[in-house]
Order: structure tokens, then sequence, then C-alpha cells
């Protein structure tokens, strides 16, 4: 299942044993951060990242991802027609501590707290001659979601799930997507049409796969069905169907006073087997 589509690249090439250097301070470290994002965000705006892959980019990270190859990874960024300029009114907050790691590697990870896109980042610097110079880069931009709805009950998400699951599987069946897509979250109406779908889960017509039996049994979560820090209900389980057991991950946005489906993964596999961690 492709998700809904989040902008992101990682390259963290062989590493190399950095110089050594002290963590910078904190305000060193968010100015560290928002010229790295910002000097990236103006190279999606003018559409090269030449002055970006010289400037910003060690020399290993330089060789091992040519200008080329980098521009390719990174052209989503420019078709989608991101701008994350909006972090410079905003503070990044740092997610996990920041730390040198013990390659000498500086890991920063964190968020701006921006609207309408949560700008997310990862971002790894190598210390060469007296600078941070980034070695790994991983940018995302998500819708930011603030939800209001209420944790649904056990029986609640036990008829989300369900609900949601059949609808799929009608989808699969009728070899058209147009009706879920329907009763599916705007949010991810905007990032895919039921072609795209259709196409996605092609696979599942191809197998002839039919998960209608679920219909007549209760599900079992795995751990506790919680709303994520994106703003996101996720639902993870399996329904303990014969010879294969149905396995699970639903994710919901809280739209018009419901919880609506915004990214489904659906696995058949045999009974013995654990479901996949995503």
């Amino acid at each position: 299942m492709r998700k809904l589509i989040i902008l992101s690249f990682l390259f963290i090439p062989l590493l190399l044993q950095a110089e050594t250097s002290k963590l910078p301070k904190d305000k060193e470290l968010k100015t560290l951060v928002f010229d790295s994002l910002f000097a990236f965000n103006k190279a999606v705006q003018a559409k090269n990242f030449a002055q970006f892959h010289q400037e910003q980019l060690s020399p290993e990270f330089q060789k091992q991802v040519p200008l080329d190859k980098f521009t390719a990874a990174f052209q989503v960024f420019i078709d989608k027609g991101y701008d994350i300029s909006n972090i410079a009114k905003s503070e990044p907050v740092f997610d996990v501590p920041p730390a040198i790691d013990s390659d000498g590697l500086l890991v920063l990870k964190g968020h701006y707290p921006t609207q309408p896109n949560k700008v997310t980042f990862d971002l790894t610097y190598i210390y060469e001659s007296s600078a941070w110079r980034l070695l790994g880069l991983n940018v995302k931009a998500t819708p930011f979601v603030a939800n209001t709805g209420k944790m649904p009950t056990d029986k609640e998400l036990n008829t989300l799930a369900l609900d949601s699951l059949l609808l799929f599987n009608a989808a699969i069946q009728t070899k058209s997507f147009e009706n879920f897509y329907g009763k599916i979250a705007k949010l991810w109406q905007k990032e895919a049409t039921p072609e795209q779908l259709l196409e996605i889960f092609q696979s599942f017509i191809d197998k002839e796969i039919n998960i209608a039996s679920i219909a007549k049994l209760a599900p079992t979560f795995e751990g506790t069905p919680t709303v994520n820090e994106d703003g996101l209900l996720v639902i993870k389980g399996s329904y303990p169907t014969q010879p294969s057991k149905v396995v699970f991950q639903l994710k919901y946005v809280y739209e018009d006073e419901n919880w609506k489906l915004v990214g489904i993964n659906v696995q058949v596999k045999p009974t013995a087997d654990k479901a996949d961690e995503e």
C-alpha cells in the first residue's frame, strides 16, 4: 500500500571518521537546522539544486550523490510546488535530544509546527574544516491535522475497521475504486485518484483475494489504537481467518465530524506468520 504522500529523501553514504567537535549550543543547533532547510527550500523554489549541492553537502555526500541524482531524488518537491519558507516564522522542536553519535556525526531530528503543512526533519552532519556539513537529509511536509474527535470506543473501533476493510474488499471484487474513493478522507482524495488506487492494489485483484469472511469474526488489535503525533487515528490488528489471516493497519483523520480513512495497509498471510511492522 502506498501511504499518503510524504515528501522525503534520506541518504547517508559510507561513513567517514568525522573530525572531533563538541555538541553545539541549542541556539546554534536551531540556526543550523534553519539554514539547511531554508537553503533547501530556496533551491526548490529556484528549481535548481546546484548551489545547495555545492555549499550545503559534505564532499562525501556530493561524491556519492552527484547533482543530477540529487535533483532527481528531490524533483517531487518541485513538481508538488511545496514551499516551506514559513519555517522562518517558527522555531524547530527537537523530537529527540540532539546528539553526536558514535561515529562523530551530529544527528538532529524534529519538526516545525507550521501550517498548513508540518515540516519534519532528520538531518545528519559531519564536522569538516571547522564546519558542520550535511551527510544525510530527510525532509517531510505533511498536512497539519488538529483533531477534535473523541477516541472511539472498542465497539466503535471494531465497526470502523470492519467497515473500512469491507469497503476495500468491495473495491477489489468489483475492480473499481470509485465508491471507495468517495468515502475516504478529503486529505487522501487530494493525493490519489480512483485510477491510481486501482493501480496500487492491482495485485489483490490479480491474486483474486477476497477477505469477506472477516465479517463473521472479531479483530484482535495490536497494541492500543491511538491518535499519533500527526493527529491520525492508527488501528493495527488482524482477523483470525483461515487458512490465512488478514493483517491490517488503518489510519483515519477526523473530518466533518467523522473518522475518515486516510491510509490502509492490508496483508493476507499464513496464520503462523507474525504481522510485519510498517
